[in-house]
C-alpha cells in the first residue's frame, strides 16, 4: 500500500508540474518575447511597477538608486586613491625632512671644521710670520742650512713673506739646484695668486 501512496503523491506532483508550473513558465516566456518585439522593456516595466508597490519597493532598486550606488562607489574609490596619494606624499615629505635634517647636520659639522681649519690656518700663519722674522734676523748661511732640512711648503711660505734682500741672501747660500726649485715654486705661487 505504501507503493500505491507513493505513486499517488508522484502523480500529483507530475500533474502540478505539467498542468500548472510548465504552462505558467511558457506563458511568461511568451509574454516577455512578445513584449520585447513590441518595443517594451518588460524588466524595466516590472521594476517600475514594483517600485510603486509598498512591500515590493523595498526589494526593487530604481535606476536612480543604482546611479546613486554607482556614484557612491566611484566616490569611495576616489577617496581611497586620494588617501593613498596623501600617504605617499606624507612618506615623501618625511623622507625629505629627514634628508634636510641630515644635510643641516652635515652643514653644521662642515662649519665647525671650517672654523677649526681657519683657526689652524691663523695659527700656521702666525707661526710662519715668527719663523720669517727669525730667519730674517739670522745669518744667511745658517738660515740656508736650516731651510734645507725643513719641508718645502713651509720654506716657501717663509721665503714668500721675507723681503727681497733677505730672501736673495738665503737663496745665494743654498745649493743652486734647491735654490732654483724654490725660486720656480715662488714664481708659480705668485702667478697663481
Amino acid at each position: 500500500m505504501a507503493t500505491g501512496q507513493n505513486k499517488e503523491n508522484a502523480s500529483k506532483l507530475q500533474w502540478f508540474l505539467f498542468v500548472i508550473v510548465i504552462p505558467i513558465i511558457f506563458a511568461v516566456t511568451l509574454v516577455l518575447i512578445i513584449a520585447t518585439f513590441a518595443g517594451v522593456n518588460p524588466i524595466e516595466k516590472a521594476r517600475e511597477y514594483g517600485s510603486q508597490m509598498p512591500i515590493v519597493n523595498s526589494f526593487v532598486t530604481s535606476p536612480e538608486e543604482e546611479n546613486y550606488e554607482e556614484q557612491l562607489a566611484n566616490y569611495e574609490a576616489t577617496v581611497q586613491d586620494q588617501e593613498a596619494t596623501i600617504s605617499e606624499q606624507e612618506a615623501t615629505i618625511n623622507s625629505q625632512t629627514q634628508e634636510i635634517e641630515e644635510l643641516n647636520a652635515q652643514i653644521a659639522q662642515l662649519q665647525e671644521q671650517l672654523e677649526e681649519d681657519q683657526n689652524d690656518q691663523a695659527s700656521r700663519d702666525e707661526t710662519v710670520s715668527r719663523l720669517t722674522r727669525s730667519f730674517s734676523e739670522m745669518d744667511a748661511t745658517r738660515a740656508a742650512e736650516v731651510m734645507t732640512e725643513m719641508e718645502q711648503a713651509v720654506v716657501l711660505d717663509v721665503l714668500a713673506q721675507m723681503n727681497d734682500t733677505a730672501r736673495g741672501s738665503i737663496l745665494a747660500e743654498m745649493d743652486p739646484e734647491l735654490a732654483a726649485n724654490l725660486s720656480n715654486a715662488l714664481v708659480q705661487r705668485s702667478n697663481a695668486e
